[in-house]
């Protein structure tokens, strides 16, 4: 039933090869980010933190 509801989209994949993977993976990310801190007083310092994890910047200065 899954299949048939969705047989579009799954053709779709073989015509263009995109998928919303990489925007579930952030999603998950930023759910992570939220669990951790259990809620945040600032919505300024919650979006610093999403940029912090998910901007993969390499903070090691030696």
């Amino acid at each position: 039933m899954t299949i048939r509801n969705h047989f579009e989209g799954i053709l779709n994949y073989f015509d263009n090869r995109y998928t919303n993977a990489i925007l579930e993976e952030m999603n998950s990310i930023i759910q992570n980010i939220k669990r951790r801190a259990r809620g945040f007083r600032n919505d300024e310092y919650f979006k610093t933190m999403i940029y912090l994890v998910c901007g993969k910047l390499d903070l090691n200065l030696i």
